[in-house]
């Protein structure tokens, strides 16, 4: 019998431990020391990062050219395809790129920095100012616009 197939917003619930999703924006660091994962930076065009996978070290190489908030996203995206068994290294994520692993990265990434439940209680939160409320939890989360527009949408809220 095959087991039960693990979601990628399991994987990253499973990092919760690691970190305080309580406090925005999510630190991820304990995370990067927890899996021994280098981070750095270069410039590319038309590559948002790629991630290598290795046993003894793990390395993400993120475009230095992207704003802070897609750098942010890109980065638990990369970690994402090291946590997760998700085959071949490197992975290089193209701008635009849509494939079934690229998409499943995205949600690991989704769950890590913007946690169902934390989102879901700021959404309330903030329901009085509905027309700046996706903007405010955005930046509270230091995330993008687009990237918290479509989360609130995948779950949902909106």
């Amino acid at each position: 019998m095959k087991g039960k197939k693990v979601r990628a917003e399991d994987y990253a619930r499973r990092l919760f431990k690691l970190i305080d999703i309580t406090k925005l924006p999510i630190d991820i660091t304990p995370i990067l020391k927890h899996y021994n994962i280098e981070v750095k930076e270069e410039s590319f065009t038309g590559i948002l990062g790629v991630s290598f996978k290795s046993k003894n070290v793990n390395l993400i190489v993120l475009n230095k050219n992207l704003p802070s908030t897609q750098k942010l996203f890109t980065l638990a995206h990369e970690i994402g395809h090291i946590v997760m068994p998700h085959k071949g290294s490197p992975n290089i994520c193209l701008i635009g790129q849509n494939k079934l692993m690229e998409q499943s990265a995205n949600r690991f990434a989704a769950e890590l920095l913007m946690p169902q439940p934390t989102l879901k209680r700021l959404w309330e939160e903030y329901k009085s100012n509905p027309e700046h409320r996706i903007r405010i939890l955005a930046e509270l989360f230091g995330v993008s616009y687009e990237a918290l527009s479509t989360r609130v949408k995948i779950l949902g809220l909106r």
